[in-house]
C-alpha cells in the first residue's frame, strides 16, 4: 500500500501546527516572525515547501516499510 501526500496537503497538515504554536504564551514579535516564515518561505509552492512534502513522504514510505518488515514477537509471558 502506497499512500502519499501532495504538497497542498502537507502546507495544510504545517498549517494547523504552525496556528497551534501561534497559541502559545509566546511575544507579538516571536508570532510575527513565525507568520512571515510560513507566508513567505513556506508558502504553497515554493522550493522550501516542496522539499517538505518530499521528506513527509519520504518518512512515511519509510515508516511504512519497516512496520511490514519488523516480525511479530511472540512475547516472554506466552509459553
Amino acid at each position: 500500500m502506497k499512500v502519499e501526500f501532495n504538497a497542498e496537503e502537507v502546507w495544510l497538515m504545517m498549517d494547523n501546527v504552525v496556528d497551534q504554536v501561534l497559541m502559545l504564551d509566546i511575544s507579538a514579535k516571536e508570532r510575527a516572525t513565525i507568520r512571515r516564515w510560513r507566508d513567505d518561505e513556506m508558502a504553497l509552492g515554493t522550493p522550501a515547501m516542496q522539499l517538505l512534502a518530499e521528506k513527509v513522504n519520504s518518512e512515511l514510505q519509510r515508516t511504512h516499510g519497516r512496520s511490514e518488515t519488523v516480525p511479530i514477537v511472540k512475547p516472554d509471558w506466552a509459553n
